[in-house]
């Protein structure tokens, strides 16, 4: 992954295909597999639940999370 890249959240259901959509804003750690951490904006009107639950603020950027929870839908 990398910023600019269109995300949807899986959460811990890796086929699940119907979770919100983010923007990532920010990679830190692109190298290293086990260290690679990413933010990301939350797209849509409303701010899904799991922004208040990956952000410290409840804000629609994220926190530093592991991108396993996330899969690529369009790359930048």
């Amino acid at each position: 992954m990398k910023i600019g890249d269109l995300v949807r959240y899986r959460g811990w259901e890796k086929n699940s295909g119907s979770g919100p959509m983010a923007l990532v804003v920010d990679v830190r750690s692109p190298q290293s597999d086990f260290h690679k951490r990413i933010r990301v904006a939350w797209l849509g009107e409303s701010i899904p639940i799991q922004a208040s639950v990956i952000s410290t603020t409840g804000e629609r950027i994220s926190s530093w999370c592991t991108p396993k929870y996330f899969e690529i839908i369009s790359e930048y």
